[in-house]
Order: C-alpha cells, then sequence, then structure tokens
C-alpha cells in the first residue's frame, strides 16, 4: 500500500510533464493566446520579435510596385513563453511594417507625405488572419539622404484616421508628428 501512494504523485507528475511535452511540440491551427499557450506558472513570459519572412516578400513586392526603390519588411512582435526545458512559444501580439525610402530632401514634408500616402493603403490589406497578432501595430518609415535620415514611425490606427480626415502632404506630415492622447 506504502508503494502505491508514493508511486501515485510520481505517475501523476510525469503525465503532466508528457501533456506538456506534447503541447510544446505541436503545431496549433491558430496562433495560441497567452492563456492557451502554457497554464500559468508554467513558463515564462518575455517579449521578442519573430521574422515573417513570407510576409515581408509579400509586403516588398506591393511596396516597390508603388515605390520601386523602396525597401520593405514586416515583423511580428510579441512574447515569448519560455519552459524550464529551454523550449519556447512565440505569442504574437502584433505585426510591424518597416519601410526605407530614399529621398533627396529629408525637409521636404509635402513630398514624405506623399510617400507615406502611397504605402499606408497598402498596410490595410495585411491584417489577421493574413498576419499574426490581434492588435494593430505600426508603420516605421525611415527616410534617407545619404547618411542621413529621418523616421515617422506611424500606428496603424493613427495612419487611418489622417486618411479619413483627408490630410495630405504637409497636413498628413503635420498630424502624424503631433504627439496623440492615448
Amino acid at each position: 500500500m506504502m508503494k502505491k501512494q508514493v508511486l501515485l504523485p510520481f505517475t501523476l507528475l510525469a503525465a503532466a510533464g508528457m501533456g506538456i511535452f506534447a503541447l510544446t511540440r505541436t503545431t496549433p491551427e491558430k496562433e495560441p493566446t497567452a492563456e492557451e499557450a502554457a497554464p500559468p506558472g508554467q513558463c515564462a513570459f518575455t517579449w521578442a520579435y519573430d521574422d515573417l519572412p513570407e510576409i515581408s516578400r509579400e509586403f516588398q513586392t506591393e511596396v516597390q510596385a508603388e515605390i520601386p526603390e523602396a525597401k520593405a519588411h514586416a515583423s511580428a512582435y510579441g512574447e515569448n513563453c519560455n519552459h524550464e526545458d529551454g523550449s519556447f512559444i512565440f505569442i504574437a501580439m502584433e505585426t510591424d511594417f518597416y519601410v526605407f525610402i530614399p529621398v533627396d530632401d529629408l525637409a521636404d514634408d509635402a513630398t514624405l507625405g506623399r510617400l507615406i500616402e502611397q504605402i499606408l493603403p497598402i498596410v490595410d490589406g495585411f491584417v489577421p488572419p493574413r498576419v499574426p497578432g490581434p492588435k494593430d501595430g505600426f508603420v516605421e518609415f525611415t527616410f534617407r539622404k545619404g547618411e542621413e535620415q529621418r523616421i515617422l514611425r506611424v500606428p496603424i490606427p493613427l495612419g487611418k484616421q489622417v486618411r479619413e480626415q483627408e490630410l495630405h502632404g504637409v497636413e498628413l506630415i503635420q498630424a502624424l508628428e503631433t504627439p496623440q492622447e492615448q
């Protein structure tokens, strides 16, 4: 009787361990939420990024159709659920987009605004489930002139808002550079 009582906890722990092992080795049909990835206490979360090569290729192709000299890519931002055995599950929260455009004048807000206007509608086509993560990310524009650059990070909802307001050129840049209330 004593042996059965001692072995029972070990058997339960082994079964739980096999279940967790199986969960980390299967490919889910959809991305897991943090709660689905592991029960509380089963992992440690850390912020993480994940390259999205296929989405980046698609995004790059669409961006270059509008601005041939531009470069672009996308990455997912989220958390890694880190298990004690060193394995982890990436859980995307949002997809962010990066666009690099060479320009002649970093202070020409009218031109920069027009370039942004060409890219923002492209981002509208990259929404879940096409891209990972339930939240809207951002589009980061890096305008370059030689070694100098000007960076403008546009939250996707703000990009939609300024287009709905029909802002263009200089007005568009001003609206995007004005700090927004959260």
